[in-house]
């Protein structure tokens, strides 16, 4: 693994330009990313923008320059020599507009959808969860009422969206000569970490909007233990429930009243709340690290809630995305995660710190045409979705693996699932399942038999991508790991999602989404002084297989050149730090990052969620001028929590909107988690889709990933991928499928 090295190999983008118009941090982090990967990124700044050193930004704007640019015309002009433009809208200017770049691919990264009055709005976290029903989703004690996330997860797997639609534009772009625009927006990124929670059934009778209280599931979930300390039980399947029961001598919780022996009982809402007591009582009868190391021992998944300082000092971090440490010139030694990517060939590094050194004219940058990568596949075909033609092979379960496969599916990749032949366990949650795994084709394989082993060694050799989550051990006793399968196909990319990366320690050891929200900080500062708290949605999980989707793209394109195989990868540790990119980002004097507390509602009253007279109320207040501007508007007798509350409580929703739209206060509406999928702003943005799953019958969930491939729906149906559809039939185990089917109903 080359993260640090002075080894001279290039870099994935290595050659490749990118023009970065904007002010989001999701559009900020999505260049981020590429320049981690080696772009030579330029991003568009004013010049209230020139003091280069907030240290808010010294994560999002790593490793790129800035360009002073004082008209469109300049804009432009940049836009001709670059490859990818990246805009959200609140740039300084549309770079891509005017220009005449063939191959330019312009990837559009609104912070809400593409339609509705909510889309003036300025990028603001607080109201992107709002909106999206992610605000909605998360536990809370009042269940039903929106939370304030202190962590702006959907903004990093907004970023890593685009990131990973830039690189298969850059790919379709070398192989075809033709740019395209892409559209990926926060609603999108809400979606997605929505899409295995929320769904409605429309042949059979289930509705699912989670939420909860946060000792709602008896399996998953944060216990204290006899120290006072926190750790998260992380049991999602039966498979670790049980021996979890069996190290805390509660198998009788099997049999009490309800549960009758049945795993799917236990956290089903009038069951947990009598299984939750039992084990909070025999959880606070030792101390932590005691259960800790039992349910390790006993291949649990579990983990101590620490803090963010105990994260960045941790082995956790070393192995997966260990901190750089920096001179700047104005704010001394800064500390900060390092790239969320890992490459066994290619260099892939943390750029430099933003610097006014690095502050350019226009004029100074790209003075030549953009240079065209040469493609050994290269064609003038035109393509419906820029991923076309490439084969992608799906050898991992649960959900992050399976998200890069989905991410591929939906560019336009033919994704072939391989699973054992006792199936991919997160099956058991079938529309959760299938949220990631529609349009794939799936089917089992033994490779313990010489039939099974021939036909994954056929795939190999046909394949592009090889997808996988195996422990490094298991990947080696069935032949999937670097060494064999470059042997069957040398410009193979292999792409691991793991829990700590690929070496180290803990290279062995099983992860969930929760587990490493709560050894990286994030559930302690959600909670506060309070308890901890972790999100119920995969947000880490979905994070995690973007950034893999992003590497593993990164190193097709690089293959286009270079015509060399490639192991890459990603890890919910690396996802952990590089959501919290700024709050890990320290140095001598750095404020505080915010924190949370018990039913946490937001930092102050301008910027809160507000219990109107018939729902809530989201108010993002960034200006003295916004401040005062709500002070007037609703009359508060104090500008405190309590002031504003009392005020707003007085008039309906819609009432609150008008007015302080009118004054000038960002304001919108909390999308309450119930019904979310029937919301007018949310269907009108494309947030959910119809999937069919086998024996069950049609389910609608939301969906992620991009609003707009330049393609009308129609053309975005699932490519089978023929070799695997008739190697799964010859073994008698293809899956029917999980197909995209006709939204109108």
């Amino acid at each position: 693994m080359k993260q640090l090295s002075s080894d001279p190999a290039p870099t994935p983008l290595d050659g490749v330009r990118v023009l970065e118009s904007s002010s989001s941090q999701a559009c900020r982090l999505a260049g981020m990313l590429l320049a981690d990967l080696g772009a030579d990124v330029v991003r568009t700044v004013g010049s209230s923008e020139r003091d280069l050193a907030d240290p808010q930004t010294l994560g999002w704007d790593r490793g790129k320059r800035f360009a002073g640019v004082g008209s469109s015309a300049e804009a432009a002009r940049l836009a001709e020599s670059a490859h990818v433009v990246l805009d959200d809208g609140t740039g300084l200017y549309s770079a891509a507009a005017g220009t005449a770049n063939p191959r330019l691919v312009r990837v559009q990264l609104p912070p809400y959808g593409v339609v509705g009055r909510e889309s003036d709005l300025p990028a603001d976290p607080l109201l992107l969860s709002a909106l999206s029903g992610f605000a909605s989703v998360h536990p809370s004690y009042d269940p039903g009422t929106p939370i304030a996330s202190v962590v702006s997860v959907l903004a990093g797997i907004h970023g890593a969206f685009g990131a990973v639609a830039a690189v298969a534009g850059l790919i379709e772009a070398t192989e075809t000569g033709r740019g395209r625009t892409l559209v990926t927006t926060g609603l999108d990124a809400g979606a997605a970490a929505l899409s295995t929670l929320v769904m409605t059934g429309i042949d059979v009778d289930v509705v699912l909007s989670p939420g909860g209280r946060p000792d709602s599931r008896p399996s998953f979930r944060v216990y204290r233990c006899a120290d006072g300390e926190y750790l998260h039980l992380a049991a999602l399947t039966a498979e670790f429930f049980l021996p979890a029961l069996d190290v805390l001598g509660r198998v009788d919780v099997m049999v009490m009243p309800g549960v009758d022996g049945e795993f799917m009982n236990v956290n089903r809402p009038e069951i947990a709340a009598t299984v939750s007591p039992e084990l909070e009582r025999t959880f606070a009868t030792r101390p932590r690290d005691e259960w800790v190391a039992a349910l390790t021992a006993a291949g649990v998944p579990c983990a101590p809630v620490q803090s963010r300082v105990e994260w960045t000092m941790s082995d956790f971090v070393a192995s997966a995305a260990p901190p750089v440490t920096r001179e700047h010139p104005d704010l001394g030694e800064v500390v900060q995660p390092g790239t969320p990517f890992w490459f066994t060939d290619a260099t892939v590094r943390p750029g430099a710190l933003p610097t006014r050194s690095r502050f350019l004219r226009a004029t100074d940058v790209w003075r030549d045409p953009a240079p065209v990568p040469a493609s050994e596949r290269g064609t003038s075909e035109p393509r419906r979705l820029p991923l076309d033609g490439l084969r992608v092979l799906d050898a991992s379960t649960f959900l992050a693996g399976p998200t890069v496969g989905a991410l591929m599916s939906d560019l336009g990749a033919s994704v072939a699932k391989v699973e054992s032949p006792s199936g991919d366990p997160y099956a058991v949650y079938a529309p959760s399942y299938a949220s990631v795994n529609y349009g794939k084709t799936i089917g089992a394989l033994d490779q313990r038999t010489p039939a099974g082993r021939a036909s994954m060694v056929e795939l190999l050799t046909d394949a592009d991508v090889l997808i996988d989550n195996l422990r490094p051990s298991v990947a080696r006793r069935l032949g999937l790991d670097r060494e064999s399968v470059a042997a069957v196909n040398d410009r193979l990319i292999k792409v691991s999602v793991s829990g700590y990366g690929p070496d180290g320690p803990h290279a062995e050891t099983p992860a969930f989404d929760p587990v490493l929200q709560s050894l990286s900080g994030m559930a302690r500062a959600q909670g506060g002084s309070g308890e901890p708290v972790t999100a119920v949605a995969p947000i880490l999980d979905v994070c995690t297989g973007a950034l893999a989707a992003a590497a593993a793209l990164a190193a097709v394109f690089s293959t286009t050149t270079r015509r060399r195989g490639e192991h890459t990868g990603s890890s919910l540790a690396a996802a952990a730090s590089y959501v919290q990119l700024a709050e890990l980002t320290v140095f001598p004097g750095c404020p505080a990052p915010e924190d949370g507390d018990r039913d946490y509602r937001g930092p102050q009253p301008w910027r809160r969620y507000h219990r109107a007279s018939d729902g809530w109320i989201a108010v993002a207040a960034q200006t003295p001028d916004q401040v005062s501007a709500l002070a007037s508007a609703t009359a508060a007798v104090s500008l405190t929590h309590d002031g504003v509350a009392v005020a707003v409580a007085q008039q309906p929703v819609e009432q609150w909107i008008g007015e302080l739209s009118r004054a000038g206060v960002p304001v919108c509406r909390v999308t309450p988690a119930g019904g979310l999928l029937e919301d007018p702003l949310l269907i009108a943005n494309g947030f959910s889709h119809v999937v069919r799953i086998p024996d069950l019958g049609r389910f609608r969930l939301a969906r992620g990933y991009f609003t707009d491939l330049g393609v009308d729906s129609a053309d975005r149906t699932a490519r089978v991928w023929r070799l695997a559809a008739e190697a799964f039939d010859a073994a008698g185990t293809r899956h029917p499928g999980y197909g995209v089917i006709a939204e109108a109903e």
